[in-house]
């Protein structure tokens, strides 16, 4: 049966991913460190101004659906803390993780866009890395990762993941699986691989750029 997400609870779940790895000695986390990551300014599309009790509420159906589960505490802690436990249950290695938690902190995306963003957590290799990931993710049954249809004038696809609720899919296009993870359609035809590489490699500069203007003021 495949995941099904609301988008609070993507983005609640994705912040204990992304931290366990961005910042391992503050993790696990309190409900204000997950609320603050939960609004972070930076590296989330879309920026969102959640209370603590909306925080509390998807933490806890996450924790339901087994996915995050609260750590001993510590002697003299002031707070409780949480972690996710997606290891238990996806096998996921650190780089399909961190791929995944991009997808779900930012929205689709394109190869270029997440080979800049997931490396600030594991190293990732080169583009064809990157895509060999997203095709294996989205081999798997039920798909975790879905290819989009190219947007008018674009000859650049984007990934998302598969993780939404019906009525929260991204509405910029129908979603497309091929079983090679390849990224035509009938009305699109393939462009030059020469071409692709370099404006998937003119996207992960643009991406790199946008992330360094945001990231220094941000929480």
């Amino acid at each position: 049966m495949p995941l099904t997400l609301s988008a609070l609870q993507h983005r609640t779940l994705a912040v204990f991913m992304e931290k366990a790895f961005t910042t391992p000695e503050q993790y696990p986390l309190t409900i204000n460190a997950l609320v603050a990551g939960c609004n972070q300014k930076s590296n989330r599309d879309p920026v969102t101004s959640h209370t603590e009790s909306d925080v509390v509420n998807a933490l806890q159906e996450l924790m339901h659906m087994q996915l995050v589960k609260s750590t001993p505490s510590q002697p003299g802690a002031r707070a409780n803390r949480y972690e996710h436990c997606v290891t238990a249950k996806f096998p996921w290695a650190p780089h399909e993780q961190a791929m995944l938690c991009e997808l779900l902190l930012r929205g689709p995306q394109t190869v270029g866009e997440l080979r800049t963003r997931a490396s600030r957590m594991v190293h990732i290799g080169d583009l064809q890395t990157v895509q060999n990931t997203l095709d294996a993710l989205g081999a798997n049954d039920p798909p975790e990762v879905l290819v989009m249809p190219r947007s008018a004038g674009k000859s650049v696809v984007r990934y998302r993941h598969n993780f939404y609720l019906e009525d929260e899919v991204p509405q910029d296009g129908v979603p497309v699986r091929t079983s090679t993870g390849a990224t035509t359609s009938a009305s699109h035809p393939a462009p030059d691989p020469d071409l692709l590489a370099r404006l998937n490699d003119l996207e992960t500069r643009v991406a790199a750029l946008e992330d360094r203007i945001h990231s220094p003021t941000d929480t």
